[in-house]
């Protein structure tokens, strides 16, 4: 059984100016268990992005590159432009034959896909359920580095800074001549860092900070 058909945090949007196309991509998603809302014009869906944004809620946008009040593409580069996140929120192109050169450069930009109309089959829906994992991984990814900087937060500012010396791969007597203090002191902090971060050792606390700096927080 496929766990994301049967949860209830994820969500796809559709930004789509065709009212037959929206009401025939609702009900083939609603009868696979993916929930769908339907926008026909940029402004409803910028009216309500912020709320599903800060939700908990697996995200995917499907987004008719051809609109008459505001193109697909140009939507897109809005998102990128005002800090929304691709992987957060990925965004799958509907498109036509004549635009797909068009929805090719905009993957190279940091879409996730694109799929040419008519788009009733089951392709879709399976691309729209990697684009819900990739948001979800996205998610798991926050949550992890929200929850390390509360772990660092706690420690003492010279728990931090000892630490820190262990991450350049520096022993605790270099850190100890560093710092100006015992040795036995460097153990102790460095103990309680350790403990305060539920780490084991210095690779793992390596591969945190790392992840942290890959993240950029």
């Amino acid at each position: 059984m496929n766990t994301l058909e049967h949860t209830k945090t994820h969500q796809v949007l559709l930004l789509d100016d065709d009212n037959d196309l929206r009401e025939g991509l609702r009900w083939m998603f609603e009868s696979v268990d993916l929930p769908i809302q339907g926008f026909a014009c940029f402004a409803d869906f910028q009216a309500l992005l912020d709320i599903h944004i800060r939700s908990d809620n697996r995200l995917c946008l499907l987004l008719d590159l051809r609109m008459p009040d505001m193109s697909g593409l140009e939507v897109f580069q809005w998102l990128v432009k005002s800090g929304y996140s691709v992987e957060r929120m990925p965004v799958i192109f509907l498109t036509g034959h004549g635009d797909i050169s068009t929805a090719v450069e905009a993957v190279k930009s940091g879409a996730f896909d694109f799929y040419e109309k008519p788009t009733t089959d089951q392709r879709l829906i399976e691309r729209v359920r990697e684009a819900l994992r990739k948001s979800g991984e996205y998610l798991d990814a926050q949550n992890s580095i929200r929850d390390w900087v509360d772990r660092i937060s706690k420690l003492s500012p010279r728990e931090r800074e000892v630490i820190m010396l262990v991450a350049k791969g520096k022993l605790n007597k270099v850190i100890a001549a560093d710092l100006d203090i015992s040795m036995r002191t460097v153990e102790v902090h460095r103990s309680n860092a350790f403990i305060k971060l539920g780490l084991r050792s210095s690779a793992e606390l390596a591969t945190m900070l790392s992840r942290l700096r890959d993240q950029g927080a």
